[in-house]
């Protein structure tokens, strides 16, 4: 791990005044700032104000990509950033549109090709610098495709502005408000500026225990999978509201008591709380918001988070602790590396007493990738119950993304299970007979998966994403045809999916029908004039595609 430069070191103090400069006119809440001025300036010095930046956020550089032979080079100015891609004799620059993240422990990067935003394969590291975005390390082919759905971006965008029924297509502006504002704790504040009165606007410490917690773990609670309930979208989630209100998050079973916790990753922090004793002790009255100030950072965090420990053990406890006890945080909520969502050092959120083995253990844990099952014998269970009527299928599709990313066959076949169960109780929803339909297409049945997205289309006639299904159920049993048909519809509906043009020009080749491969090919390239798979298939085609 090379030393940063002075310029690195210091580039996070300076970028967040930059910042804090740039973001204040899209910061929403200056109506907030009349009657709250302290609150408003302490709050614009917290990470969660500088959530989304200015594109030129971040130092320029340069990282080799040894599994892929890609190397990037960044020009970064206060203005502007520029991400250069050469790999195998061909080469792509994009600008970048926006920097997501504070910097405290990373920057991603977003570019916009026509309406559509996607993630760059590049992201700075408070902790070392440039290197590959979490999920991107181990592809032989990284580039800008990866789609940033509104999901996404719900944590680190004061306002997205998607368009309904797209993966990543946004309205110009694709943000109302860029960074992160009081509302996203608050709750709309169109009342309480018509009568600006105690009541008339949430106070997080004020709701009952589920819905205060639920304030944090919107951003906070990092599970295996989260299930909205029907009709609903994660970003539909506002203060006072009980997650499950909208959305299910669904942990593994080991993974909930505190003698197995969590491997430490990138947002676990309300769960690693959660199964602390001290808030296992508490009778709820432990959350974030007893140790953290969301509208001021402490000037001496070590002075400051000891002083709330003493709140509650009181000061008599220093005198049987051991020597040294003036850093509670350094000893017992130690910097750990982040499995998951890694490349950073968190702080440890389980307040636990532990041995220099135990951190030994505790870091090569940390450095494992959180999303595999403990066991054969795991299972995956919701952090706190969804409404009744909603257990089998959001269970069932939890078990089904899962699964699918796991290419675990158990966890698909109790998808399956869970999802027939729950289908005659929502028999005209989309997501979850997309979900079916995905299941039974991989087995080949190709027939009974278009019936279910068909049935999915009569609700979402103009969906780009089923049309996809489609195509990937019609080619398991070698139905080009279909699937070929299938994939134009799709990319007749959204010209912006990276996946099916490759997968449309492929099948084009396989049967022999050159000069459609061409043509597909270069249909990309229009789409995306720097994606460096769409120009090496231009190439490719011009010379025929004999030696594929």
């Amino acid at each position: 791990m090379r030393p940063r430069s002075r310029f690195e070191r210091s580039y996070l103090v300076t970028a967040a005044s930059l910042i804090i400069v740039s973001a204040s006119p899209a910061f929403s809440d200056q109506r907030c700032v009349r009657c709250h001025q302290k609150e408003v300036k302490g709050f614009l010095a917290t990470p969660m104000a500088h959530s989304m930046g200015p594109p030129g956020h971040g130092p320029s550089g340069s990282f080799h990509h040894s599994i892929s032979g890609t190397h990037f080079t960044i020009r970064s100015s206060a203005a502007q950033m520029t991400q250069r891609m050469e790999r195998d004799g061909l080469t792509s620059e994009y600008s970048v549109a926006y920097s997501i993240g504070s910097g405290a422990h990373a920057i991603a990067y977003l570019i916009q090709v026509g309406n559509h935003l996607f993630e760059s394969p590049l992201s700075y590291y408070a902790e070392f610098g440039w290197g590959m975005s979490p999920g991107y390390d181990n592809l032989k082919a990284p580039d800008f495709y990866r789609a940033v759905r509104p999901q996404c971006v719900f944590c680190h965008v004061g306002e997205a502005r998607p368009i309904a029924g797209t993966l990543n297509a946004y309205r110009n502006p694709p943000f109302a408000v860029e960074a992160i504002s009081c509302e996203r704790c608050h709750g709309s504040a169109t009342a309480h500026l018509r009568n600006p009165v105690p009541g008339s606007i949430i106070n997080p410490r004020k709701l009952r225990p589920r819905a205060r917690d639920s304030v944090c773990e919107q951003c906070h609670l990092d599970g295996e999978a989260d299930i909205p309930n029907p009709g609903k979208l994660i970003t539909d989630f506002r203060a006072g509201m009980n997650l499950e209100d909208v959305y299910t998050v669904y942990v593994y079973q080991s993974s909930r008591g505190p003698e197995h916790p969590n491997a430490l990753t990138i947002i676990s922090q309300s769960q690693q709380l959660a199964l602390s004793k001290c808030a296992l002790r508490s009778g709820d009255k432990l959350w974030c918001g007893a140790c953290h100030d969301p509208h001021a950072l402490p000037a001496d965090p070590v002075s400051y988070f000891r002083d709330r420990c003493l709140q509650c053990h009181g000061a008599a406890l220093l005198t049987s602790h051991p020597k040294p006890n003036q850093n509670c945080i350094g000893c017992h909520m130690p910097r750990l590396p982040a499995g998951k969502g890694g490349h950073t050092i968190l702080t440890d959120h389980r307040i636990a007493i532990y041995t220099q083995r135990d951190l030994a253990a505790l870091r090569a844990t940390s450095l494992v990738d959180g999303s595999a099952p403990a066991n054969g014998e795991d299972e995956l269970v919701p952090w706190h119950d969804p409404p009744s009527r909603y257990s089998k299928r959001n269970l069932g599709l939890a078990y089904g993304r899962v699964g699918g990313q796991l290419e675990s066959l158990p966890f698909v076949r109790r998808s399956y299970e869970l999802l027939s169960a729950a289908q005659n109780d929502f028999p005209n929803d989309p997501v979850l007979l997309r979900a079916l339909g995905q299941i039974v297409g991989g087995a080949k049945a190709e027939a009974d998966a278009e019936a279910l997205f068909l049935r999915a289309l009569a609700v979402e006639p103009n969906s780009a994403l089923i049309y996809d299904d489609m195509a990937l159920a019609a080619e398991s049993p070698g139905d080009r045809a279909n699937a070929i048909k299938y994939l134009e519809k799709t990319l007749q509906l959204d010209a912006f999916l990276v996946a099916p043009y490759q997968h449309l020009a492929r099948l084009y080749a396989a049967d022999r029908q050159f000069a459609l491969a061409r043509q597909t090919y270069a249909r990309f390239l229009k789409a995306f004039p720097e994606n460096l798979e769409a120009k090496r298939g231009v190439l490719r085609s011009s010379e025929g595609f004999d030696h594929r």
